[in-house]
């Protein structure tokens, strides 16, 4: 088998450009956005979507294993990692499902499967929902944006004095929140909280963060798909710290028609604590065909 490079948060993959349609109503021409991807494997293709404030980084240990059996395409979205942070970009729900299908057709894929974590969960299933024709099997780990247990600092990016805590941001807050997202809190060691602030760590970073919570709203997502008859693999982490278990349940409620599995001993960023449980389950599910 080929060497696998090491996922981390540098400069490692390559670049495809993008035009965003823009604001509504502007007048200026669509403006261009490198986006920064790593690609690893061979055989069906697999898109990777990472969360708010992420990065490819958070793949580190799941996408070395689904390429085993896939091709995988693991994206820095738009204000994120290594790609551009766009003007014209709100980080609305429908404007990243937008940025997600010109990255399919960037990568010249006819079709490919989706996964993706917590808020780019969320994505990846309106994404799917909007054009279907694009996607096989749809995986979301925990889609979600920023809840009620959230840290306060976090919710407040909501308010209208977002902008203050914007800047307050620093690499301490990384250090105290970082644990929040496991289940054991030991993972957000020293060096995962240096890969993870050095995507965030200026201005434009801050900004793409803060825009996203803000105009992160799941409500499109469940009205596009419960008009679209297609099926997608929710997965909850059953010690969510930030976003419980109940959510899972509540979806299984508005979205009957889905594949609902929670695992036990994880928190909200399942993939990077039972990497090798998560890449299993969804090499099943991607197999599974019905007969």
């Amino acid at each position: 088998m080929d060497r696998k490079p090491i996922v981390n948060s540098d400069l490692i993959g390559s670049f495809l450009t993008i035009e965003l349609p823009g604001f509504s109503g502007a007048k200026h021409k669509p403006e261009k956005c490198r986006i920064h991807y790593l690609e690893m494997g061979r055989g069906e293709p697999l898109l990777l979507v990472h969360s708010i404030g992420q990065s490819i980084y958070t793949w580190r240990d799941l996408m070395p294993r689904l390429a085993e059996f896939y091709r995988v395409i693991a994206v820095d979205l738009p204000g994120f990692g290594h790609s551009d942070r766009p003007f014209s970009l709100s980080y609305s729900m429908d404007e990243m499902a937008d940025v997600i299908l010109l990255i399919v057709d960037a990568l010249h894929l006819a079709r490919t499967h989706i996964l993706g974590c917590a808020a780019g969960g969320m994505y990846a299933l309106h994404a799917a929902a909007k054009l279907p024709i694009r996607f096989d099997k749809v995986i979301a780990f925990a889609p979600s944006g920023v809840g009620r247990n959230y840290p306060f600092r976090i919710r407040a990016l909501e308010g209208p004095f977002g902008f203050f805590f914007r800047e307050s941001y620093g690499k301490k807050h990384f250090e105290k929140y970082l644990p929040l997202f496991y289940y054991d809190g030991t993972i957000a060691s020293p060096t995962v909280v240096d890969q993870y602030f050095s995507t965030c760590d200026d201005f434009a970073s801050r900004q793409a963060i803060m825009y996203a919570v803000r105009n992160f709203d799941e409500e499109p997502v469940l009205r596009a798909m419960q008009k679209t008859p297609r099926e997608a693999l929710i997965l909850w982490g059953e010690e969510d710290k930030l976003v419980p278990i109940e959510k899972l349940f509540e979806l299984r409620e508005q979205l009957p028609g889905n594949v609902y599995y929670s695992i036990r001993n994880v928190g909200h960023w399942m993939h990077e604590e039972k990497a090798e449980t998560l890449a299993e389950i969804v090499d099943r599910y991607i197999q599974y065909r019905e007969g």
